[in-house]
């Protein structure tokens, strides 16, 4: 790959936007940064990443999951089928597991092509962004 791919990361939190900005960034990868939902979508449309790194607890809850399910109903087939990477600290607190994969009939899995808990692994969220695009 000889350009390095474009990573919209949306996040509540400012400093885990900044240091995943910064991490991106060292490793060669343009990011834009979108600190809540609205912004997100804004940024997705006008910036139109190669792959979003999505929180899903947000201020009003789990905002990111409304946020991916609006995002594979987009009315732009280019946009909706953007790879997604999920973070999130989730797990610690509500015990929930995601599975990686694309969406069944039953709704079984969340449409996203990864997860990563929190607190962020550098190595692994690179690896993981290779990974999506490589399949997408």
């Amino acid at each position: 790959m000889g350009q390095k791919a474009k990573v919209l990361v949306i996040d509540d939190d400012p400093d885990i936007l900044d240091t995943t900005r910064l991490l991106l960034e060292s490793r060669g990868y343009e990011v834009l940064t979108a600190s809540g939902p609205e912004e997100g979508t804004r940024c997705l449309e006008e910036g139109r990443p190669d792959v979003v790194v999505l929180d899903i607890m947000m201020p009003h809850g789990t905002e990111g999951f409304n946020w991916l399910s609006k995002l594979r109903h987009h009315k732009d087939p280019q946009l909706r089928d953007i790879p997604v990477i999920v973070l999130s600290s989730i797990h610690e607190k509500t015990g929930f597991r995601f599975h990686e994969g694309e969406a069944d009939e039953t709704g079984e899995y969340l449409p996203a092509q990864a997860f990563i808990d929190k607190p962020i692994d550098p190595d692994l969220l690179a690896s993981k962004i290779e990974a999506v695009l490589n399949r997408s």
